[in-house]
């Protein structure tokens, strides 16, 4: 099944010494890279999980500034 990715969200993670890490930069390089990634996928694999979801498993509170 073919997805539409022109309106979806990219959450960037990094793992550093088996560690997951949420990433910031300005908002200029997060465009620039959510452009490349949009651009570079070939398959989405569905996971059933939302952004809260995420965000509950990095124990992440988004109102807590970065």
């Amino acid at each position: 099944m073919e997805k539409k990715i022109e309106d979806a969200q990219v959450s960037i993670l990094l793992e550093i010494e088996g560690k997951v890490h949420l990433v910031g930069m300005t908002k200029e390089r997060l465009d620039a890279i959510t452009m490349l990634i949009k651009n570079a996928v070939e398959v989405a694999i569905p996971t059933n999980k939302n952004q809260k979801d995420l965000y509950g498993f990095l124990n992440y509170n988004k109102d807590f500034p970065i």
